[in-house]
This record gives C-alpha cells, structure tokens and sequence, in this order.
C-alpha cells in the first residue's frame, strides 16, 4: 500500500465492564461504565477545538456497542449530529476466537498450548476462531484506501485497531508494536509517517471525576 495516506484523529472507546474485569472482549460486546462515560467526555473536551475548526472532517464508528457508545457521548460534546458517524464493519475490533471473554490467567491456565503458541508468534498465529494481528491490519490497509486523502477522519474504534492503524502509518517495528501501551482516554492525530499522542490535561480528567487516564490492554 503506498503512503498516500489520510490524515486520521484516532479515539479508543471508553472504560467498559470487561475492562475492569480484565476480560478480552474482541467481537463480544460490554457497555460502558460510569468512568467510560467520564472518560468520553474527557476525550470530547479536549478534541472540542480541533473539531470546530476544521470542516474537513468525515466520522467513522466501529459497529461494536461499546465504540458506537463513546461515539454517541463524542457527537454530543461537539454538538454533531450522531448519524454524521458512518458505521465501518472493517474497524471492528480483533476477533479474539475462543478467547474471547476470558481473562489473561484463565487463558494461560486453559488454552495453554494457545498461549505458547501466540507468544511465540504473536503477529501471524490466529486464535482458533479469531484472527491475527497481520491480517487485522490488512483490513484495516482496505479500509484506509477507501477514504478521501483530502478530509481528516475522525475513527472512534478499539485497542487493537489503534495500535495496529500507528504502526501502519509510522512504519513502527513489530517490536515497537508490541510495545504499544495507551490509556483510554489518549487519541492520536495520525499523518503518513508522523504520530502525535492528544492525551487529556490533569485538570480535565478531575474535573470530570475521572479514575486518572484509564486502563491500558495487555494484547
């Protein structure tokens, strides 16, 4: 794919059930907490000047639950109608298979051989039923060359969406991806091979009585 690339402002859902719980969630859907609600304010907030300011903005949603609802609190802080959102099945978040709903020591404990097996290939081995992280970013490769190179979109999706769209457009290593870690309320503005982190101010994540910057996932 060449590197004509649309310039992206990159937003992760907010805090869910499962993440507290620590359970992967992939295709399977939990709703947001209070926090997550909190934290898509916040998010809001801090992007409300970019967005007023720029009239080249087209918005994507992923059809999950959880992004459509950080998409709904988003639309209402920057008073843009909801159905300004395009729903884009190709910014669902990695399909996880049978792990799916499970936490980090029940799988490791029960999908053992899994387990080895995705540490030691972590980019091209699929989860029975799932999909790897290779071919995640080939959809995501497809999707990115449907969009008008000449208007900035605004992507509410998932972790694993996020880590693998950043390292589409640096070019980061698979190591450098890996290493990926960010909290829910950080968005990113992506242009082809340059990122930069829009992490919400202290004063805003307290004032809207935030639990600090949110969890990140550890897959």
């Amino acid at each position: 794919m060449t590197k004509n690339l649309p310039s992206l402002i990159l937003i992760r859902h907010g805090e869910t059930q499962w993440n507290v719980a620590g359970r992967l969630q992939g295709r399977r859907d939990t709703p947001l907490t209070a926090n997550g609600v909190r934290q898509a304010l916040a998010v809001g907030l801090r992007l409300a000047d970019r967005i007023a300011e720029d009239e080249t903005l087209d918005f994507w949603v992923s059809p999950l639950g959880r992004a459509r609802q950080t998409a709904s609190i988003l639309a209402d802080t920057w008073s843009v109608p909801f159905d300004r959102f395009t729903e884009a099945p190709l910014l669902a978040e990695r399909a996880y298979g049978a792990w799916e709903g499970l936490a980090h020591d029940e799988i490791e404990r029960d999908h053992a051989a899994q387990y080895v097996a995705h540490s030691a290939d972590p980019f091209d081995y699929s989860i029975p039923g799932g999909e790897s992280r290779t071919a995640l970013s080939a959809r995501l490769e497809v999707w990115l060359e449907t969009l008008d190179r000449n208007r900035t979109h605004v992507v509410v999706t998932h972790s694993g969406c996020l880590r693998a769209l950043r390292g589409i457009y640096t070019d980061a290593s698979r190591d450098e991806i890996l290493a990926y870690r960010e909290p829910q309320t950080a968005s990113f503005l992506l242009t082809a091979g340059r990122e930069t982190m829009l992490d919400v101010p202290l004063n805003i994540l307290r004032a809207l009585g935030c639990d600090g910057a949110g969890r990140t996932v550890w897959i």
